[in-house]
């Protein structure tokens, strides 16, 4: 019966000794069900758990509950049974799912769906390459090519799912700003879901160091670098910050490590509830342009 005990079952000791089951209350001396119906009330413990507290063995709960005839045989039984045991489960489940695993799954899907609408959309080109010679891309391709008696299928799953991916996207950005609202306005809500996802969660990312925050996504050239067979890698996915993209050259790594730093104080915020900040935007666009004006141009 352990997999039964897990549903629900302590013992408790007041007046007389009682087994709180899955189905009920049943008085351990007499063996008499003094409730049923349903669930015990104060929630499920483990037998193990029920036999450290009374050194009793351990009851066969099927036969009780049909001494106490509130089954009326081992079918009906193992029906309740299964039935208790999915909505325990379905229970723990919904407990279980939080706002930001829904994000983390929300920004998977969009990194899928951005790598099949790339392949897709490649493929369609090099199909429209053997019957046209206009030379269109992307967007512009299938909508052209929509009604294509060859094509216009694959066109037209190409459109949808940019269509679905814009959708996801916006549904993104409403999540992400409200998890992390300061990580949001510094790193724009794409790039800030993209890093916590890249994190494993906001609660990991605040834990995590801005030098590990600065190279995240360049695992590869970080690896190479530590092997010996490449030079240190200035930044991974915040390169996609204009912070870092818009900043010459000789200055993207020092850029990177200033944005770092604030995207790690940022996370720390909003992993704590901290509420907004509105100093870090301004405090991180001060450092930059200290970086270009200390920072002399090559001759």
């Amino acid at each position: 019966m352990r997999g039964e005990s897990d549903l629900s079952l302590r013992v408790t000791e007041d007046d007389r000794m009682q087994i709180h089951a899955w189905f009920g209350r049943v008085d351990l001396e007499t063996g008499a069900l003094l409730t049923g119906g349903g669930p015990a009330e104060d929630g499920a413990v483990s037998l193990e758990s029920a036999s450290r507290a009374f050194p009793v063995p351990q009851p066969d709960l099927r036969a009780l509950a049909l001494k106490g005839g509130l089954f009326a045989g081992d079918a009906e039984y193992n029906a309740c049974l299964r039935e208790a045991a999915l909505s325990l489960v379905q229970g723990r489940l919904s407990a279980s799912v939080t706002a930001e695993q829904d994000l983390l799954f929300a920004v998977q899907a969009l990194d899928g769906m951005a790598e099949a609408l790339n392949l897709l959309e490649e493929r369609l080109y090099e199909w429209s390459r053997l019957h046209r010679q206009k030379i269109a891309h992307g967007r512009e391709l299938a909508e052209e090519l929509a009604d294509d008696e060859k094509m216009g299928t694959l066109a037209s799953a190409a459109l949808s799912l940019r269509s679905y991916r814009k959708s996801l996207e916006a549904e993104v950005v409403v999540a992400v700003q409200a998890l992390a609202p300061n990580l949001s306005i510094l790193a724009g809500p794409v790039l800030a879901a993209r890093i916590i996802s890249r994190a494993g969660g906001l609660h990991n990312l605040a834990r995590m160091p801005a030098s590990r925050i600065q190279v995240m996504g360049a695992e590869k050239s970080l690896f190479k670098h530590l092997s010996g067979h490449a030079p240190s890698p200035k930044h991974g996915i915040i390169y996609r910050h204009p912070a870092v993209s818009g900043s010459a050259r000789r200055l993207r790594g020092k850029a990177a490590r200033a944005l770092a730093a604030k995207l790690a104080i940022a996370a720390r915020l909003d992993a704590g509830s901290a509420g907004l900040s509105p100093d870090l935007a301004a405090s991180l666009q001060a450092r930059l342009r200290e970086i270009r004006q200390k920072t002399p141009r090559r001759a």
